[in-house]
């Protein structure tokens, strides 16, 4: 069988798995235009469970959900970033501003990853989703809340710090961007989460192109290119971009603190299941 036909065959997915993708892509765009998140939190989880049955190396399965989540995020943070633009919820210079100091630190973890124990980093993102969890599920939202004047500058600090942390957890950083942009644009949660999605953008294509560069091997059975495997991948990008242009809609138009506190019961049992291995 040649290579041509082999990857045809391989496309011939299970019908089941696509619908199973597209959807978790079609939830994940909408969380990602309401809350301005790339979206591994939910595609990171899925992916832990996916990657494996679908034939991809064990020895590989973390550092490729990982990857391959920052891959399928780059779809929805590009979208759910479109949107925001048409509804003029975005700050471009404040958000490449933070963006560019997320590409840096987000090419260079990736090298440091691949050679971390596969236990150790699912501790760390299980970590990481524990934090965000306890940040939903306890902050309380206050109109009269006063927030601090944060020099441009500390835009690009910030991203330099947090762009690594998005890499390293697979999450795309809108979890961490849109809190400090509330405090940056004084409350206005729009504004936070539509600008946060600049920056999203920047930090997984960063990130995606150094875990690129990093193994290119090519693998049919699985359609894995190195640590991205394009099957999970663009389904998963699929649905999120349709979700996308739900999510931007819904952001001023469902009580925002109650979902918080249902999504992030949703990250501890997440948590749970990443820890189970």
């Amino acid at each position: 069988m040649n290579q041509r036909i082999k990857i045809f065959w391989v496309w011939q997915i299970n019908p089941l798995f696509i619908i199973v993708y597209l959807i978790i892509g079609f939830i994940t765009g909408i969380l990602s235009g309401l809350f301005g998140i790339g979206g591994g939190i939910v595609f990171l989880p899925s992916l832990f469970f996916i990657l494996p049955i679908i034939g991809v190396d064990s020895s590989i399965v973390t550092v490729s959900a990982v990857a391959t989540s920052l891959f399928a995020g780059s779809f929805a943070s590009s979208s759910s970033l479109y949107n925001h633009w048409k509804q003029e919820n975005i700050s471009v210079n404040d958000g490449l501003l933070l963006g560019i100091g997320c590409i840096i630190s987000a090419a260079i973890i990736p090298k440091f990853i691949v050679n971390l124990d596969p236990t150790i980093l699912r501790y760390l993102i299980a970590f990481f989703i524990l934090l965000v969890a306890f940040k939903m599920f306890f902050t309380k939202e206050n109109s009269q809340r006063l927030y601090k004047n944060i020099a441009k500058k500390y835009l690009f600090l910030y991203g330099i710090l947090f762009g690594g942390i998005a890499a390293l957890s697979g999450f795309g950083g809108g979890v961490f961007y849109v809190p400090f942009l509330m405090y940056y644009f004084k409350g206005n949660l729009r504004l936070a989460v539509g600008t946060s999605t600049i920056a999203v953008v920047l930090t997984m294509l960063s990130a995606v192109i150094s875990f690129a560069f990093l193994n290119m091997d090519w693998n049919a059975n699985s359609l894995q290119f190195g640590y991205i495997n394009l099957q999970a991948g663009l389904l998963l990008g699929i649905g999120a971009i349709i979700g996308a242009k739900f999510g931007v809609k819904f952001i001023l138009k469902i009580p925002i603190p109650i979902f918080k506190k249902i999504f992030s019961v949703f990250l501890i049992l997440s948590i749970l299941k990443i820890l189970q291995g």
